[in-house]
């Protein structure tokens, strides 16, 4: 059965912008990252400015999309970044509307010194979002995380929030009109619930190309910390649930808890490489970034379970919808023997 894609761009009143801009607009990408980088956006239309207002820098843009006879899902909600205006003999003038997620982004740049006693981790993020305007949404899993001590030194409040979610375990960036902070490689929003999986079926109309690049397996991994109460330095270790000789990361941690999710963090980064690669496939307008991508129809070693790192979706003004997954191995070990 052939499917009719719907997409409609709403602006800062809630007025759908596409009506207007009929037999202007060319296409609609989405695209939504994995780990700390913020959601994208970009609108293209034909040029040259003249024909259309142009939307100023930090207007406001709610996207939604999807396949008519399912209904429009959201898609994310952007803000205007900067606009290129281009031209050339064959394809002749375009405009280019570049979206980010963050409605707050000047904020999150600006820097500030502060520091934290006995907190923990969504503690930490409800301030840093709170000194921006933001609703902090922070993962029950990493929430409770203790962090004894942190201080943070004329460092904007994105790199701050960005590094400290790496030491334990987490992702965080603004997104909806929030500072999300999640566990890296759940599988899981904010609230708690899972991602829905994402369905890779071979269609032969549609590209991919995945490498396959067996990394050396590590069997522990330790991150050290100092006791101040026995005077020395300890080691937390995490398994990566393979055979391989220990791992040991550099830089000694503030405490424990600081130590364990370091090494559980830096196990995952080091088992999610075995394969990366893209996949081309109709639209899937409720593909997320971070959500488990199940792939059939090519064969081993490709069929499987692998992670979505980002997720391009795209609109055409002509009629189409189509949906790129790029995609890394996650704990799934790919290229192994057997």
């Amino acid at each position: 059965m052939w499917r009719k894609p719907i997409l409609i761009i709403n602006n800062g009143s809630g007025r759908n912008i596409l009506p207007g801009l009929s037999g202007l607009w060319l296409s609609c990408k989405v695209t939504e990252q994995a780990g700390d980088e913020s959601d994208e956006a970009e609108i293209i239309c034909v040029g040259p400015p003249s024909k259309f207002g142009l939307p100023g820098r930090g207007e406001k843009f709610t996207i939604l999309g999807g396949w008519e006879d399912e209904g429009p899902a959201m898609q994310g909600e952007f803000t205007v970044q900067k606009i290129v205006c281009s031209g050339d003999p064959e394809e002749g003038d375009r405009i280019t509307i570049h979206l980010r997620a963050a409605d707050y982004v000047d904020k999150l740049k600006a820097h500030a010194s502060k520091h934290y006693d006995d907190k923990t981790y969504g503690d930490i993020i409800e301030d840093v979002a709170k000194q921006v305007g933001l609703e902090a949404e922070v993962d029950s899993e990493v929430a409770k995380i203790k962090v004894p001590y942190r201080l943070r030194w004329n460092q904007s409040h994105i790199d701050f929030a960005t590094e400290l979610s790496e030491e334990v375990g987490a992702i965080c960036k603004p997104a909806g009109g929030k500072l999300i902070a999640v566990k890296r490689g759940a599988g899981k929003s904010a609230s708690g619930k899972n991602l829905t999986p994402i369905e890779i079926i071979r269609h032969k109309g549609f590209a991919y190309e995945i490498e396959i690049e067996p990394r050396p397996e590590v069997g522990d991994v330790a991150a050290s910390w100092h006791d101040e109460k026995a005077g020395k330095r300890k080691v937390a270790k995490h398994k990566t649930g393979r055979k391989g000789p220990l791992h040991a990361m550099p830089h000694p941690f503030r405490s424990e808890d600081e130590a364990k999710k370091a090494a559980e963090s830096e196990a995952y980064e080091m088992g999610n490489d075995t394969g990366s690669g893209h996949f081309d496939s109709p639209g899937l307008p409720h593909a997320h970034a971070e959500a488990s991508v199940n792939v059939s129809g090519f064969g081993k070693p490709i069929d499987g379970r692998w992670k979505a790192e980002s997720v391009e979706k795209v609109w055409e003004s002509a009629g189409g919808f189509y949906t790129t997954v790029h995609v890394k191995a996650g704990d799934d070990e790919k290229g192994k023997k057997g």
